[in-house]
């Protein structure tokens, strides 16, 4: 646990990433909860936030910001020695049901994350939800996805929730702005390109950091309300051609986006030899959005946060440096 954050830590935290709204005197809504959940006497929610996921795009900002916060928290991590976040990692690995009771002890806050490569969740995440309640656990949070439906590995873990014990809380969020450095780096770096199969479908990117937050939020609650679902977007929904130009803007060379057929984006996925569930998740991706289901937009972010989700042009440009031309 670290050490105990200040006003202006934590607002700047909470605040639109990319700018620096934190002000003292001026609590933001985490340090509102922590505060409340220090003060009052509250029995619930006594143990620590076990963060599974530590090291991924959501996992990190939100130890970083519970770690601030002053709040217990500890990672859980299939590989806890290569872990340099600033709490405890523990060994935890959802392939080996051994691990669930050491990394559990003490805890009564879950967040949970499916791992990308886990698809069979009633093998392997079933089994932890059910040690997660026998051990103590009174709350999960779990990163779930926007239009989650039966069809994917998602909608089995809900209802594994649902039927438990335990208090849960649903984060659907859209497709993350982040896989615009990850998935979609290489393209944009080495090619000036964005080569998907989405058409002219509209996409709701949402920052990690705002899931992050909001996860946060959640997770701070002395006493949580069970059976929240959280829809998270961004503020605007916006095509690829769109985000090529912004990000034409932002680097100062310009970015097209190359629209593909389906069957094309399948094929240029195969010959990178990448793992086939994967090419299964990019091709769905590209598929939900071409049809329009992905520019779904919500006021959730702003309404919980109590400020404007963070705009893409905002997360361009304090990720500019992961689009770098050196090297190629």
């Amino acid at each position: 646990m670290g050490p105990v954050g200040d006003e202006t830590t934590i607002s700047a935290d909470l605040s639109r990433p990319g700018q620096s709204h934190g002000t003292r005197g001026r609590a933001s809504p985490l340090h509102r909860r922590v505060r409340r959940e220090q003060d009052e006497s509250v029995t619930t929610n006594t143990g620590a936030i076990l963060v599974t996921g530590p090291t991924g795009t959501v996992g990190e900002p939100l130890t970083r910001i519970l770690v601030a916060a002053g709040l217990p928290v500890v990672a859980g991590a299939r590989h806890p020695a290569s872990f340099t976040g600033p709490t405890e990692c523990r060994l935890l690995d959802f392939e080996q049901p051994e691990t669930f009771t050491a990394a559990l002890a003490g805890i009564s806050r879950v967040f949970l994350m499916r791992p990308p490569a886990i698809s069979d969740t009633k093998r392997y995440l079933r089994p932890f939800i059910a040690a997660a309640q026998r051990s103590g656990v009174q709350q999960v949070v779990f990163l779930s996805v926007m239009g989650v439906n039966r069809v994917m590995p998602h909608w089995q873990v809900e209802k594994d929730l649902q039927a438990s014990k335990m208090a849960w809380t649903f984060l659907r969020p859209s497709f993350f702005a982040q896989n615009l450095q990850t998935a979609y780096r290489v393209d944009i770096a080495q090619r000036d390109q964005i080569r998907l199969a989405c058409g002219r479908g509209r996409t709701s990117f949402i920052d990690t950091r705002d899931v992050a937050a909001i996860a946060a939020l959640t997770l701070s609650d002395p006493s949580p309300r069970p059976g929240d679902i959280h829809t998270l977007t961004g503020s605007a929904a916006l095509d690829y051609h769109q985000v090529a130009s912004m990000l034409s803007a932002e680097l100062g060379r310009t970015i097209t986006y190359v629209p593909l057929s389906m069957l094309t984006y399948r094929r240029e996925l195969r010959r990178r030899s990448l793992p086939r569930d994967y090419v299964t998740v990019q091709l769905l991706i590209s598929l939900v959005a071409r049809l329009g289901f992905a520019a779904k937009v919500t006021d959730t972010v702003e309404r919980l946060l109590q400020r404007p989700a963070t705009s893409l042009s905002t997360y361009l440009h304090d990720q500019r440096n992961n689009w770098s031309t050196t090297g190629r």
